[in-house]
């Protein structure tokens, strides 16, 4: 029997979950805010060990996200499963539209075959809520209730066939009493209804909390002593923070758990900072009383589940943290792979490997630069890519890249000089300051392009087949969530071409490093 386990279970920019199990298979839906796919899917039997499916926004009559600022685009989504069928609701921040897109379960059992039409519901908020019941659908949202930035949970009924509102909206609650409620979920529970919420801001007060009805249209009520229902608001020394944004559910034994999100602070001199962005966790639920008890109260980075066997029995497979590996052999790009804002024309998966053409978009655009990337998920962690002699430069630039936002990010560029000689350039921003410098040259193209990832440093590096190198090193810190001051997303690492550039790899990999000492 498996007696522990560590969080986060899913590692990187994983914000925002939200489950479903269907007859045994576990399904979980993310944020993606301005990345692309939109709406990241995975799946397990076990809980513990994920498989990534299809994103489910993969064209603009879903989801424009061609403007997406920074940290927008994709919101809070809610995955449910009626009569069925699937359904996702989120709002896309770069429309301010909330919407409806239902999946139906491939013929194989894979994935989950998204419609290309979306289902538009006129509501004025985020994080939306789907509670389906005797026939009826509901939408529970954040409501913006003035033009101070008042924020109240709110309810509509709506026809899920178009979307129209039926009734409301009409106030649940302002919450417990933290900023920034938001978050619902409705979960019905012995007569009564549950709205499960976030509160305090995402950020370091960030906490779960909870009220409950007799009636779904409140009031909604509940003693001071519930809340807040789990947080680590209170607990700097704990190593997971920003708990929050959480959904409840039964395993297919008919046990209680919760996941929710938080984030793995790097201790760095005095300072604590976040280049990982805000992750999914799991606990045990004890749920025999009135109100839900999580696991010992603590959100705790290891989870003991020895004096939670019911549970444990739930966890088939031992959890397995695995490096990932790409050389392309399949026919379409891994979804573990992310663009910005839409798909790029010019990228390509073939025998050959991956292959990036070059555009006119800079990393600074609110556009779709020739840019594909990973999610940084540890800490202490390399990314590497192989390039191969198809590569040509021509009279662009290309390199690897990592980046927070359109104002943060670290590249090494390469860059054909007049002789046939590559430039290898130094290419960073942090906030308005500008930074290029040019590192050196190389007589010929470099063998692998890489990034190693450390708690207080990131060195980015260009090895030839001889063993020559270039490189530099810059501040993990110029990189993090404190550095834009916002915690929606987390650092992206990948590939970048610019102009009529070809850059082409026939392996990538994302490995775990030991701490530096």
């Amino acid at each position: 029997m498996i007696t522990t386990y560590q969080n986060p279970i899913l590692r990187g920019m994983m914000p925002d979950p939200s489950i479903v199990q269907v007859n045994g298979v576990y399904y979980l839906a993310n944020s993606t805010f301005e990345y692309y796919p939109g709406i990241a899917i995975s799946k397990s039997t076990d809980l513990l060990n994920w498989v990534r499916l299809p994103g489910v926004i993969q064209q603009p009559a879903q989801a424009d996200l061609s403007h997406s600022k920074s940290n927008e685009g994709i919101f809070a989504v809610c995955l449910r499963y009626h009569q069925g069928h699937f359904y996702v609701i989120t709002t896309n921040f770069a429309e301010f539209k909330t919407f409806i897109i239902r999946g139906s379960l491939a013929a194989d059992g894979a994935a989950i075959d998204w419609e290309t039409q979306r289902t538009i519901v006129d509501v004025a908020g985020i994080d939306p809520d789907l509670y389906f019941e005797d026939g009826r659908t509901y939408v529970q949202f954040t409501g913006y209730l003035d033009d101070h930035g008042t924020k109240g949970i709110q309810q509509v009924e709506i026809d899920l066939t178009t979307g129209a509102v039926l009734t409301g909206p009409q106030l649940l609650t302002y919450g417990t009493g933290g900023r920034d409620v938001e978050g619902p979920h409705i979960i019905k529970k012995a007569g009564w209804y549950y709205l499960l919420m976030a509160e305090g801001g995402t950020g370091m007060g960030h906490m779960i909390t909870m009220m409950r009805s007799r009636s779904l249209w409140g009031p909604f009520t509940a003693p001071n002593a519930v809340n807040p229902l789990f947080t680590n608001r209170d607990r700097a020394n704990e190593p997971l923070q920003n708990i929050g944004h959480a959904d409840l559910f039964q395993d297919s034994n008919g046990h209680w758990w919760l996941t929710c999100l938080g984030t793995r602070p790097a201790s760095v001199g005095f300072m604590q900072i976040t280049n990982l962005g805000r992750e999914t966790l799991l606990y045990p639920v004890d749920w025999r009383g009135d109100w839900p008890v999580i696991y010992t109260g603590t959100p705790t980075q290891t989870v003991d589940l020895r004096q939670w066997p019911n549970h444990a029995a739930s966890l088939t497979q031992p959890q397995a943290l695995p490096d990932f590996e790409d050389n392309f052999k399949g026919a379409s790009l891994r979804p573990e792979w992310l663009t910005l804002r839409a798909n790029v024309p010019s990228l390509t998966v073939g025998p050959a490997g991956l292959r990036l053409g070059g555009n006119a978009s800079r990393l600074t655009d609110l556009g779709t630069p020739a840019f594909v990337g990973l999610r940084q998920t540890e800490p202490d962690q390399t990314f590497q890519a192989t390039v191969t002699a198809a590569t040509a430069l021509n009279s662009g630039q290309a390199g690897i890249v990592s980046l927070i936002n359109v104002d943060h990010y670290a590249a090494l560029l390469l860059q054909a000089d007049s002789t046939g000689q590559i430039l290898v350039i130094r290419d960073q921003r942090v906030a308005d300051v500008h930074y290029r410098q040019v590192l050196g040259k190389l007589a010929a193209l470099p063998q692998t392009l890489s990034i190693t990832n450390h708690a207080a440093t990131k060195t980015f590096t260009a090895t030839t087949a001889t063993n020559e190198q270039l490189s530099f090193t810059t501040d993990a810190l110029n990189l993090s969530n404190e550095a834009i001051a916002a915690l929606n997303t987390g650092d992206i690492q990948g590939l970048y071409a610019f102009d009529d550039a070809q850059l082409v790899i026939d392996h990538a990999e994302r490995h775990r490093l030991a701490p530096e000492a």
